[in-house]
């Protein structure tokens, strides 16, 4: 089984392309976690498998949660699979004491995290996914042979980013006060809907924000068809981006 979160698609289509390369099922982690924390075990001989976006340079919260509920047994394979716009830093090597996998790594996709940086442009997004489809054919290879890899890109001083910038991050950058919807939202409640964490509300037409269910996925902004979402100044006038199949 492949486990997955995903906020604006990149990383459910990674896991979906995997499954179809090694002929595994998927699971949505929100979905499962929706109740409550759920039991997960890894039976001897099997596969399982982590696919998740990083997030300044770490893993998101909720993925954090889920595999401390994960028991591997025996000889189960256990691998990870990151998505990021380029560097991973240290994420997936903390990961390990929480999640002993035998494999990971990482998948560069196009940038999504607007309130920092504006989306790659068309041709830098198609050319990633084209890439990443190439990646993923190697990695399933990987994987059917259950070998022994470790392909991060960790980039440059990845233990100070995921040491020091990470926490800060959660502290300073996790906040939900600076979302709001302009004037141009019609109340549509796509932004509900396809919030992974359930952290949004519609409240007379227009969404608020749960501070603690927020994973800073920004669905919300990326998906909105109005463009009607912003997250304080720093994501008015840049792009927006949610995986598409046909790029």
């Amino acid at each position: 089984m492949i486990y997955y979160f995903s906020g604006t698609g990149n990383s459910e289509w990674v896991a979906r392309k995997l499954a179809e390369l090694t002929d595994d099922a998927v699971e949505s982690i929100p979905a499962l976690m929706k109740d409550g924390p759920t039991a997960v075990v890894a039976t001897a001989q099997s596969n399982i498998g982590l696919v998740f976006p990083i997030y300044a340079w770490g893993v998101p919260e909720m993925v954090e949660r889920f595999v401390k509920s994960i028991s591997i047994q025996g000889d189960a394979y256990a691998y990870a699979v990151c998505t990021c716009g380029d560097e991973a830093g240290n994420a997936i090597k903390k990961l390990h004491a929480a999640f002993a996998y035998k494999s990971a790594w990482s998948v560069s996709m196009p940038n999504n995290y607007i309130p920092m940086f504006d989306v790659d442009s068309e041709q830098v997004a198609r050319d990633k996914i084209t890439s990443a489809r190439k990646r993923l054919t190697h990695i399933a290879g990987s994987i059917m042979k259950k070998q022994t890899a470790y392909d991060v890109n960790a980039g440059s001083a990845a233990w100070l980013k995921t040491a020091i910038a990470r926490p800060a991050f959660n502290t300073f950058a996790m906040r939900t006060k600076p979302f709001y919807s302009t004037d141009v939202c019609n109340g549509c409640g796509l932004c509900e809907k396809n919030c992974p964490v359930g952290a949004i509300r519609l409240e007379d037409g227009k969404p608020t924000w749960i501070k603690k269910n927020c994973t800073q996925c920004l669905s919300c902004i990326n998906r909105c068809p109005q463009r009607a979402i912003e997250y304080g100044k720093g994501t008015q006038n840049k792009g927006r981006y949610y995986f598409q199949e046909d790029r």
